[in-house]
């Protein structure tokens, strides 16, 4: 396993053996990776398609982000929403934050029925009615 460090450049295995970037490169192309976004204290945020619920702490990103529900009009605050994935996870989606926005369960439901689509960016989510 590799992991990278904070302070330098490098990679490291576990046992602490430093690698060039060339290294990395090659056991890179021959290997599966995960990807994973690390919030400021570490926590995992980006989880691509290794689990489909959202995490606690993806849905506090969510929280702060989203603000509550995002389909336009809506007022319900962030506890009552649910994590919904805009590209679904049985379709290939990840469960990234930039693949998923707060819905009240009533906006979730239309959103699913009606089939609409959303755009995310990094400070909030446009629904494309």
């Amino acid at each position: 396993a590799l992991r990278s460090t904070v302070s330098r450049s490098e990679l490291t295995t576990l046992t602490g053996e430093l690698l060039a970037p060339e290294t990395v490169r090659r056991i890179a192309c021959d290997a599966s990776l995960i990807p994973a976004v690390l919030g400021s204290k570490g926590e995992v945020l980006d989880l691509g398609r290794t689990v489909r619920l959202a995490t606690p702490k993806q849905l506090q990103a969510l929280w702060i982000r989203d603000r509550g529900c995002t389909f336009p009009g809506c007022s319900r605050p962030p506890a009552w929403c649910d994590a919904h994935h805009l590209w679904h996870w049985c379709d290939g989606g990840p469960t990234d934050l930039g693949n998923l926005a707060l819905l009240c369960p009533r906006h979730h439901t239309i959103v699913h029925q009606r089939g609409y689509t959303a755009t995310v960016t990094a400070t909030a989510v446009t629904w494309h009615l």
